[in-house]
């Protein structure tokens, strides 16, 4: 199996390391394909995120000078993961357009403002994480996981992105259920509502392993419960680390690939010279210095 990851950050965003960093790493682990995915940034007149606008032709820049280095060694793709806030950012912006990306990353991290009009992510720990709960949704945790995956549905509907990532990520904050049941109806409701979406629009789904080795989730965003019913609803997948270090790169890809394996997935998409394909999927080996998280 061709390995392959299309999710990763660098100093760029809120990653470690310089590009090419990643890039030399990728080839110690044996990865066929890599592709550059930092946090989009946003428009020149805001002063939010953690990739400053003011970089981003620096960042097309350095990523096409190591595709030519690196030429016949590596597949190397330039993508954004682009936040999806309504009326705000989605990948259709002029200048994401302007980046040309080879393939587009969606996905949704702020899911409404505090009182003080912060933006408000569901990935803040406590205290934070309660004030959201409290002040945007009134206390209700139900209210703001269906608001996650309904702003899911939304940027799958109004700016689809090739790849959806990591579709449950909200569960990041919810270790041992600590505020809600990951087995009541309404959540996996909600679920099933979103993988029908991303199977209606034909999107690919990530099988990310960031949880894994950061040890924020027991198991791939998404569960394999959620697998299971991707699986059923025919959706194609992905499998990325969402690396933010260059030791992360291929991090937890042989346990991820064994949670597929037992859904029963026997392929993986991957872009490729131009154009998405599927490759049979296998456990891949790896050698202990290309794994330093295990």
């Amino acid at each position: 199996m061709r390995i392959a990851n299309h999710h990763a950050h660098t100093r760029f965003s809120d990653g470690v390391g310089e590009p090419e960093d990643y890039v030399q790493a990728a080839l110690s682990a044996g990865v066929a394909i890599y592709g550059f995915s930092d946090h989009a940034p946003f428009p020149e007149d805001d002063n939010f995120g953690s990739f400053d606008f003011n970089d981003l032709e620096a960042y097309v820049s350095i990523t096409d000078a190591l595709r030519q280095k690196y030429a016949g060694q590596i597949e190397l793709y330039r993508s954004l993961e682009v936040d999806y806030i309504p009326g705000e950012m989605d990948v259709n912006r002029p200048h994401l357009q302007a980046a040309k990306m080879d393939y587009t990353l969606g996905a949704v991290h702020f899911i409404g403002r505090l009182a003080d009009g912060e933006r408000w992510s569901f990935q803040r720990q406590d205290p934070i994480f309660q004030r959201g709960v409290d002040e945007i949704f009134g206390g209700s945790v139900q209210k703001t996981v269906e608001t996650y995956y309904a702003l899911i549905r939304e940027m799958i509907d109004t700016h689809p992105t090739d790849i959806v990532a990591h579709v449950d990520r909200i569960l990041k904050r919810n270790q041992n259920d600590r505020f809600w049941d990951r087995t009541a109806k309404w959540y996996r409701n909600a679920v099933m509502e979103t993988l029908e979406a991303i199977a209606g629009a034909g999107l690919i789904m990530e099988v990310n392993t960031r949880g894994l080795y950061r040890g924020d989730n027991p198991t791939t965003y998404p569960d394999p419960w959620a697998l299971t019913q991707a699986l059923r609803l025919d959706i194609p997948v992905h499998l990325s680390s969402d690396a933010h270090a260059k030791d992360q790169i291929v991090g937890n890809f042989t346990e991820a690939a064994e949670v597929l394996l037992d859904v029963g997935y026997e392929s993986v998409r991957i872009f490729s010279q131009g154009k998405w394909e599927d490759v049979v999927l296998e456990v891949p080996k790896f050698t202990e210095e290309a794994l330093p998280l295990g």
